[in-house]
């Protein structure tokens, strides 16, 4: 196990520990409550002198809590990422589920089954979670620890399974984000309260069926899950989204790597209207960045300088128009098209080895072209060489007008100069134009016809020598 391996490990059991010491906490707590509960019911005894003497007082069975049993499997979860052992697991549900929700159930429930516990609440809880997996809820260390399953490739369900080591949710640098932006407090017996993420709230994300669940996702991101939303909030979130989300097109990743398989000949990978897809969202993001944030800041926060939900979700429909862009819900798209490929992926096969339409080809050319484009287009915000290397062009062309600017400023005088002169050359040559046509004309009447060889030749010379003089004179 590598050094990143072993420091998510740790932050994880620091993370557990920090929920073992919120839970002691509520223990102490409801202890407190019972005593005092005890304490009134044995007044009440002596009141009513049902008693002469003190019963002992007898504390019913405690029932581990969900985040007990959470906690279990998590650490069954981390001996086996220690000693790199393989998970196979199969399919105990009959619903119908997303690939990577069926395989993470899956992987859930059998961590349940195999994990040290009280084992009648265990099966209470699987039997639950096989009747409607969408009851299926996990902490926050228990969903990092199945991301770290996923991404070390320790978990075996068919030949796709190898796909979720690089899927948007089980990535280091998201499961954080979509944890602290889904999760939602969670009330189990014993008074116990925890942090949760349901398979509920990433299968809206999925379906989408209500339109209000990607705003309600982006604003809970923007807004750290406050109630509302300061521009100064906004304007750094917005940084970070753009910076993870300018990471994710640039290093591998689920789609752009199976563009590139579906290239080497592999066709059941091969699917235009996502691939299409996946190239507009992410050439929508490099282009309309720095634009959209301007616009998006102008009208959030034009009447006042926070906001809330309703707020958000009139303006983001607003600006997105405004744009022609829907850069806010750049990561629900990216989530979603990324479980479509999955399934498609699923339902068609992988093993076949024909040959595949050219436009593979064409999405791996434009796919590495955008990689090479950078979000901030030469701003002074990004100090990388593609940055340098616009700002140095715009530079040399602001220099550049700048000498031309100056040169034309000197050379205007002169310029007027010129062109009144070659005003007058040309009224000159009109007027010459005039006079010999009239001459040719006269020489031509037959009277004169003979005199003609005298006085053309004189005449010309004339002409010729009073051009050259007007033309020295000017």
């Amino acid at each position: 196990m590598n050094h990143i391996q072993q420091d998510f490990i740790q932050k994880i059991m620091k993370q557990q520990q920090q929920e073992r010491q919120q839970q002691v906490k509520q223990e102490e707590n409801g202890q407190k409550q019972n005593i005092q509960y005890l304490q009134k019911q044995q007044l009440l005894s002596i009141i009513q002198k049902c008693q002469q003497q003190q019963q002992p007082i007898q504390q019913a069975t405690k029932f581990p809590s969900l985040i007990e049993v959470q906690n279990q499997v998590t650490s069954y979860f981390q001996q086996i990422i220690l000693q790199k052992q393989i998970i196979n697991i199969n399919n105990v549900f009959d619903q119908q589920l997303p690939y990577f929700l069926q395989i993470m159930g899956n992987l859930i429930v059998y961590g349940l089954e195999n994990s040290p516990g009280d084992k009648e609440i265990v099966q209470e809880i699987i039997a639950q979670y096989k009747s409607n997996p969408l009851k299926i809820t996990m902490s926050c260390s228990l969903f990092q620890t199945i991301g770290l399953l996923f991404r070390s490739q320790l978990v075996y369900y068919d030949q796709c399974t190898k796909y979720l080591s690089n899927f948007l949710l089980f990535r280091d640098e998201f499961c954080d984000i979509f944890f602290n932006t889904l999760y939602s407090y969670q009330i189990t017996h014993g008074q116990t309260f925890s942090q949760q993420i349901g398979f509920t709230q990433i299968h809206q994300m999925i379906l989408k069926t209500q339109e209000d669940v990607w705003t309600a996702f982006i604003f809970k991101m923007m807004s750290q899950q406050q109630q509302k939303m300061t521009k100064e909030m906004f304007l750094l979130q917005f940084n970070q989204y753009t910076v993870s989300m300018n990471n994710f097109f640039a290093k591998s990743n689920l789609i752009m790597d199976l563009v590139g398989q579906s290239v080497k000949q592999i066709s059941k990978l091969h699917n235009d209207q996502i691939f299409q897809e996946f190239l507009l969202i992410m050439g929508s993001f490099k282009a309309t960045t720095q634009d959209f944030l301007k616009k998006a800041t102008q009208v959030f926060f034009e009447e006042s300088n926070d906001l809330d939900l309703l707020q958000f979700s009139s303006n983001i429909i607003k600006v997105h128009k405004q744009m022609n862009c829907q850069i806010l819900f750049i990561l629900p798209m990216l989530f979603q098209l990324e479980s479509q490929y999955l399934d498609h992926l699923v339902q068609n096969g992988i093993q076949d080895q024909q040959p595949v339409k050219n436009s593979s080809n064409y999405y791996l050319k434009m796919i590495e072209k955008l990689k090479n484009k950078c979000v901030y287009n030469g701003e002074e915000e990004c100090n990388c060489k593609k940055c340098q290397c616009i700002r140095r062009n715009r530079n040399s062309a602001k220099e550049s007008q700048k000498k031309k600017r100056e040169a034309l400023e000197k050379i205007g005088p002169l310029q007027d100069e010129y062109d009144k002169i070659k005003k007058k050359v040309q009224s000159l040559e009109k007027e010459n134009q005039v006079i010999t046509k009239l001459l040719l004309d006269v020489f031509r009447h037959p009277s004169l016809e003979k005199l003609a060889s005298q006085f053309i030749e004189p005449l010309t010379k004339i002409i010729a020598d009073q051009d050259f003089y007007n033309i020295d004179e000017c």
